[in-house]
């Protein structure tokens, strides 16, 4: 399983796009004409459902960053910076119950997996990445000459990206060679953190796509050189569309408005009656003890008198795959839905505003956007010729990589992709 994150379906699709490697693979197997990601359709979310075949309400990974009312603080699934684990059962379970071996490399929410002997998590702290990569994996790695110590710098720039990329792909060459797994999970982020920076159609986007397209290329010729490429299948995807973005909403600057966020002569946080989690296209809004009774009320209005902005309530999160806040703690009272062209952040002050990112283009909205749909390709044993799969959603992937696999995921939401199956 490949992911390319944030490479688009429209991207799959263009007879003009740099992808040479996987225009060739997705043409000797089956696509998707788009796959719909889940909501919010983010990264942390996105990857849990590709490997688990359930909701957000499922599986309890409900956006990069939440807030969890229990704990009483910010949760980031981002950069696996918690120890709030997978709710269900995922792919890697069941291949190691069965006596498989499985290898992950950059992938997100594998932090402290027992299950995934080769394992280096996406991090974005170096001192994350020597406490949690799998030991024996990082000596070799680093007796290999292989700079592991700058896996966290190159993580955290969007710049030095490809950088990190490469060293996620010569981490999947060193154990293809040396103990190929029987489920391997590779995750390359160059692609996402460029189409962020400059924007959908920039040509930096357009060479990003080039240059993971590479990287595919050299992954797949270590199977080649293995003896393994033609008895492996190949499932390579995006985790997510984008969408341009002109707009910026803090939505924690407006709860300081409305008296709802307290801040301290240092800029911390210093109270909370309410608390925004921006997760881009979208943001989770919570009332917290001590607001108000008329709060959410009050927060419907304010944010939904905002222009291109929906505000959800309890009465819509089925529909969208989330829980409700009375059954998860990290659910917020209201939902924002951004349209196209606009975005949030959980920024509460000025000074951070200032410091951070600024983004052209993002993802997060709602997935049935076509903007939205992600790629999905997939070839080898087991997977018919030259099939175009239609309305395809991300929670089929985990089961049809479960048969693919010779097993099954009994609690996966997703249907079997049975006419992509030889």
């Amino acid at each position: 399983m490949v992911s390319i994150d944030g490479l688009r379906a429209s991207a799959l699709a263009d007879a003009t796009a740099p992808i040479p490697v996987l225009r060739a693979l997705a043409g000797r197997g089956a696509r998707a004409r788009s796959m719909r990601p889940v909501f919010p359709s983010v990264t942390w979310p996105c990857h849990t459902t590709l490997v688990t075949g359930v909701t957000p309400a499922r599986h309890g990974v409900l956006g990069n960053h939440v807030f969890d009312r229990t704990r009483g603080e910010i949760v980031s699934h981002y950069g696996d910076r918690t120890d709030v684990a997978v709710g269900v059962e995922t792919l890697w379970d069941r291949v190691h119950t069965a006596g498989g071996r499985v290898a992950a490399l950059c992938w997100p929410k594998t932090r402290g997996v027992a299950a995934i002997p080769d394992n280096i998590p996406e991090f974005y702290e170096q001192d994350l990445f020597e406490r949690w990569a799998s030991p024996e994996l990082w000596r070799e790695l680093s007796a290999r000459g292989l700079p592991v110590g700058c896996y966290g710098a190159w993580s955290t720039k969007h710049a030095t990206n490809p950088m990190q990329d490469w060293l996620t792909l010569e981490a999947a060459r060193h154990v293809v060679a040396t103990r190929p797994p029987r489920l391997m999970l590779v995750h390359f982020l160059t692609l996402d953190a460029f189409q962020h920076d400059y924007g959908v159609a920039s040509p930096e986007a357009r060479w990003a796509l080039a240059h993971v397209d590479a990287l595919l290329g050299h992954l797949l010729d270590a199977f080649r050189d293995a003896g393994r490429f033609d008895t492996t299948t190949f499932v390579v995807f995006g985790d997510h569309g984008f969408v341009d973005v002109q707009t910026t909403y803090h939505a924690n600057l407006i709860l300081r408005e409305e008296g709802l966020v307290d801040v301290d002569a240092d800029g911390a946080i210093s109270g909370r009656r309410a608390w925004a989690a921006g997760n881009g296209g979208a943001a989770h809004v919570y009332v917290l003890d001590g607001a108000p009774r008329t709060t959410t009320d009050r927060l419907r209005e304010r944010f939904g008198a905002l222009p291109g902005v929906t505000v959800l309530d309890r009465t819509s999160f089925k529909a969208l795959g989330l829980p409700e806040p009375i059954e998860h703690s990290a659910q917020g009272d209201l939902v924002l839905c951004a349209e196209p062209g606009y975005q949030f952040t959980g920024y509460p002050t000025a000074e951070v505003i200032a410091a951070a990112p600024v983004y052209r283009a993002t993802h997060g909205h709602d997935p049935r956007l076509p903007e939205l749909g992600a790629g999905l390709a997939l070839a080898g044993p087991g997977v018919r010729d030259a099939v175009t799969l239609e309305d395809v959603s991300m929670l089929d992937v985990a089961p049809t990589v479960a048969r693919l696999l010779g097993l099954d995921l009994p609690g996966a939401e997703g249907r079997l992709l049975a006419d992509a199956l030889a």
